[in-house]
C-alpha cells in the first residue's frame, strides 16, 4: 500500500510539474476543475476524484486525455474542455488531434457471464472496452453482488448524497419584506409617529422542510440488500435530525437513534442488536399497521414523505397490506417504494402484496444501486 501511494504521488507530481504552475500538484488539478466549471461544466467532486486519481495512475504527457475522460460528461463539453485546457495549462499536448485516448480501466461484462472466459480474454474476438472511472462502475452495479469492501466504499460515496425534499407550510408567521400585512406591528411602530402608520410591515408563513421516514425491509428476501438500504439511511439522516428510519421483518423496530451513531459501521452494529426478526419472514401489512398506530397517526407521517424499500414478498394477508397502505397514502404528503426486483427490466408487479400496495404507490422505483439512489434524491426535491 505505501508504495503504490507513492507511485501515485509521484505520478501525480510529474503531470502537474509539466504545466509549470506553481504549488501542490492537487491544488493545480483543483484549480483546473474549477476553470472548468467557470465555463459552465458539470464537474462535481466526484469527477474530480477521479481526475486526479486516474493522473496518478498514468504518464505525464496522458494529463490531457486523463482530465477528457474524467472531466467531460457530454459531448458539446469537449470545445469547451480544450479551450480551458490551453488557457490554463499554456498548450495542448502535441499529437492530441485525432489520436486514441489511453486505456483507463478494460472490462468485459460479457466475459464474466461467458463459459471459459477469464479478465483479459477475448468474447468472439474483440475485448469489450469501457471507458469509465471505478466509481461509476460501482454506482451502477447491484448491491446484490458487491463485495464487504465495494459496500464499504460505498458507505463513503453515500455520504456524499445531498437529500433535498420539498418545504412545507407552516400556520405559524415570520416578519418578512413583503407578503400579508403585519398589523400588530405596524400598530405598535405607528406610536412614534403620531399615530401615522408610516413604517409599514409584512409577515409570511414560515416553512420548514418536510419530513423523511424510511422503512426498510431486513426480511430474508431482502439479506442482500438490506446492509447497503441500512447505510443508505444512516447517510440520509445525517441531513436532518427530524427524519426517522425504521425496519420490519414480522414485526417493527424503530432505528432512529441507532443510526444517528456518526460512524456507518458501529451504527450497523447497534442496529443488528435491535432487530430481533433480521432475515426472518416478511409481515408488510402488520408492519405498517403497527407504525401508523404507534407513530403515524400521532403526527410523525402527516405531511411527510414515507419511502418504503421492500421487494414486496409478502407472507400475511395482503388485503391488510392494501388498507394500510390506503391509511398511509391519506396521511402522508407522498408514498415511495423501493422494489430491487425492478431492476429487471422484465419485472411485473405480479406478487400479492405488491399488488395490493400499488394503488397507493406515488413513486415506484427499483433502488438496487447506488445510482438509481442518487436518482431518488434528485426527484424528492421535485414531487
Amino acid at each position: 500500500m505505501t508504495d503504490q501511494t507513492a507511485d501515485g504521488n509521484s505520478g501525480l507530481d510529474a503531470a502537474a510539474g509539466e504545466t509549470g504552475l506553481a504549488g501542490p500538484p492537487e491544488d493545480q488539478l483543483v484549480a483546473f476543475g474549477r476553470e472548468l466549471r467557470r465555463e459552465g461544466m458539470k464537474v462535481g467532486p466526484g469527477r474530480m476524484i477521479e481526475f486526479c486519481r486516474a493522473t496518478s495512475m498514468l504518464a505525464p504527457h496522458d494529463l490531457y486525455w486523463a482530465g477528457r475522460v474524467t472531466l467531460v460528461g457530454r459531448g458539446d463539453d469537449i470545445e469547451t474542455y480544450d479551450r480551458v485546457f490551453v488557457r490554463f495549462f499554456g498548450a495542448a499536448p502535441e499529437g492530441q488531434d485525432e489520436p486514441d485516448p489511453p486505456v483507463l480501466e478494460q472490462q468485459s461484462q460479457e466475459s464474466d457471464d461467458a463459459p471459459g472466459a477469464d479478465d483479459g480474454e477475448e468474447v468472439d474476438g474483440e475485448p469489450e472496452i469501457v471507458l469509465a472511472s471505478e466509481i461509476e462502475l460501482l454506482k451502477e452495479k447491484s448491491f446484490s453482488r458487491c463485495s464487504d469492501e465495494e459496500l464499504a466504499q460505498l458507505a463513503e460515496l453515500m455520504r456524499q448524497i445531498r437529500m433535498t425534499v420539498p418545504h412545507r407550510r407552516m400556520r405559524r408567521r415570520e416578519a418578512a419584506k413583503k407578503g400579508r400585512p403585519h398589523l400588530r406591528r405596524t400598530i405598535r411602530r405607528s406610536f412614534r409617529t403620531g399615530g401615522e402608520p408610516i413604517e409599514r410591515h409584512w409577515q409570511r408563513r414560515r416553512t420548514r422542510r418536510r419530513k423523511l421516514i424510511l422503512i426498510l425491509d431486513v426480511s430474508g428476501s431482502m439479506a442482500a440488500f438490506s446492509r447497503a438500504l441500512l447505510v443508505f439511511a444512516h447517510a440520509a439522516l445525517r441531513a436532518d435530525p427530524r427524519w426517522e428510519a425504521f425496519c420490519f421483518g414480522t414485526r417493527l423496530t424503530r432505528l432512529t437513534q441507532s443510526l444517528k451513531t456518526r460512524d456507518p459501521d458501529s451504527a450497523l452494529d447497534l442496529a443488528s442488536a435491535e432487530v430481533f426478526d433480521w432475515d426472518g419472514g416478511t409481515r408488510i401489512g402488520e408492519s405498517l399497521k403497527a407504525f401508523l398506530d404507534d407513530y403515524g397517526h400521532k403526527g410523525m407521517a402527516r405531511g411527510a414523505i414515507v419511502v418504503i424499500c421492500s421487494d414486496g414478498l409478502e407472507i400475511g394477508a395482503p388485503e391488510l397490506l392494501g388498507e394500510q397502505m390506503a391509511r398511509l397514502s391519506r396521511l402522508a404528503y407522498r408514498t415511495i417504494w423501493l422494489n430491487p426486483l425492478k431492476e429487471d427490466p422484465a419485472y411485473e408487479p405480479l406478487a400479492r402484496g405488491m399488488r395490493a400496495a400499488l394503488p397507493y404507490i406515488d413513486v415506484f422505483a427499483s433502488g438496487h444501486n447506488l445510482a438509481s439512489l442518487e436518482t431518488l434524491s434528485e426527484e424528492l426535491a421535485t414531487i
